[in-house]
């Protein structure tokens, strides 16, 4: 990343260019980085964040196409978001024909036997190790505004402002042709069995992390985790989904973080988007965000404001509960095998420790055997 090449492409005069790390301990499938530009071109910013791969979860990411992922989703649908997210300044990235025709290859790899998910898994990493491809992203910066932490969580009432910022999004695109036609947007649960053969090799290891409140919720995955999967997708209504709506993934204005309006916050990292049920956003932030000793009151306050601010037809509050319940559960499943990521630093690893914990207060109170 030098000056000249800046110049190139950005189309004006970029003098010189030095780089700082952005979000240590936030970022784990890529390598995010400050650009402080010096240009006397009033087109070209003066700050700017790139995005590579990050090397020590590389074939990880490679596997799961999300650096392609996240560059397509700011060439197709980034200006039209009905939300604040970074302007996209430059993309660029290897092509592949294998990837480009991922939708296929995962429908052909789903009805592969569970037993086998294993030599999938190896080889299909074998395969994205093999690989050289290069991705450069360069958006922008948010400089004015300050991130939100995951590691500190947030009350009920600034999660619910969250959430009405996301809501927005998922309305654009409730049941929307928008979504068909993109290679790369695959369906929630696409891999439902492959994430059901990992949740199952993981498993008793993680029972001993989350503890015995939720032992019962765990066994039942192990038999029904990947028709609850399924179940959910196929009866709630599809949208666009981030499906990484974290807090660290959220960015509020100014020192007034978790507070306001609902309409203030930018949101960032787009390279685990799919389409499928808004619930599972929802689910996933609440698990991720809401402070572990928040009541079921508090909780019900988040789920309401969600719902009023989506207002879409035909989809009353009940049944949008019963499916943030199944997400619950579907979350449950899906970080089992979050020891397979590097988290780089003791930051990393104290925000995963949270996240379980809040994780566990959520859905120790699901009643799983009615989900089905």
């Amino acid at each position: 990343i030098t000056a000249g090449w800046l110049s190139s492409v950005l189309g004006g005069k970029v003098s010189s260019s030095q780089y700082s790390e952005l979000g240590a301990g936030q970022g784990f499938m890529g390598d995010v980085l400050r650009l402080d530009l010096e240009t006397t071109d009033p087109d070209v910013p003066t700050q700017l964040v790139a995005k590579l791969p990050k090397k020590e979860n590389r074939v990880f990411g490679e596997l799961l196409g999300v650096y392609e992922r996240e560059i397509m989703f700011f060439r197709e649908f980034a200006e039209s978001l009905p939300i604040r997210a970074p302007r996209l300044y430059y993309s660029e990235f290897d092509r592949d024909k294998g990837s480009e025709k991922q939708g296929e290859i995962l429908r052909s790899l789903d009805n592969v036997p569970l037993f086998l998910n294993g030599v999938i898994g190896f080889l299909g990493a074998l395969v994205a190790g093999a690989k050289k491809r290069r991705y450069m992203l360069l958006i922008e910066y948010f400089g004015d505004m300050e991130p939100g932490d995951q590691l500190a969580g947030l009350d009920a009432m600034a999660c619910a402002q969250v959430l009405r910022s996301i809501a927005p999004l998922h309305r654009e695109y409730w049941l929307s042709d928008k979504l068909e036609g993109h290679f790369w947007l695959l369906e929630l649960d696409i891999d439902a069995r492959m994430r059901q053969g990992l949740f199952n090799k993981h498993v008793k290891r993680y029972a001993k992390v989350m503890g015995p409140t939720v032992a019962d919720h765990l066994a039942w995955l192990k038999v029904h985790g990947e028709q609850l999967q399924r179940r959910l997708v196929a009866e709630a209504p599809a949208t666009l989904l981030h499906c990484d709506l974290r807090l660290d993934n959220v960015i509020f204005p100014g020192e007034g973080k978790g507070e306001g309006d609902g309409d203030d916050c930018a949101f960032i990292d787009f390279q685990l988007v799919r389409h499928g049920p808004a619930a599972y956003d929802v689910a996933y932030f609440v698990t991720s965000a809401l402070h572990e000793d928040a009541t079921a009151a508090d909780v019900n306050v988040v789920l309401q404001a969600y719902h009023d601010e989506l207002a879409v037809p035909d989809y009353d509050f009940a049944r949008f509960k019963r499916d943030y319940e199944r997400a619950l559960m579907v979350v449950l499943c899906g970080l089992a095998s979050a020891d397979d990521v590097e988290f780089g630093n003791e930051r990393g690893e104290s925000m995963m420790a949270a996240w379980l914990r809040r994780l566990v207060a959520r859905v120790e109170s699901v009643e799983f055997e009615s989900l089905l």
